[in-house]
């Protein structure tokens, strides 16, 4: 099953509401990646899976006041991104027994 790593960024209002999205937001996007910093998500993701994500994200947030941005970059971008004072994003080996 092939993945793409998907770069996830969202910014949302200062208000109650909003602030309560935002918090579903985190919680969301945390099932499905590693949050690096402060509203940045890296998520490894099948297609099935960034389906059932955009799904989720756009039922969530509000268009008008919210923004999500999603970008997607293959192995090679994963590959010459580079970090100072953290690890490269990888992808989490799995193990089947």
């Amino acid at each position: 099953m092939t993945t793409l790593f998907y770069l996830i960024i969202y910014d949302l209002p200062d208000s109650k509401a909003a602030n309560k999205r935002r918090t579903r937001l985190h919680k969301l996007l945390s099932g499905y990646g590693t949050w690096t910093q402060y509203s940045v998500f890296e998520c490894f993701l099948t297609a099935v899976q960034f389906a059932k994500l955009q799904i989720q994200v756009e039922r969530l947030i509000k268009p008008e006041e919210d923004s999500v941005r999603i970008y997607v970059l293959d192995a090679g971008a994963v590959k010459r991104t580079i970090t100072y004072g953290s690890e490269k994003p990888r992808q989490a080996e799995v193990i089947i027994l």
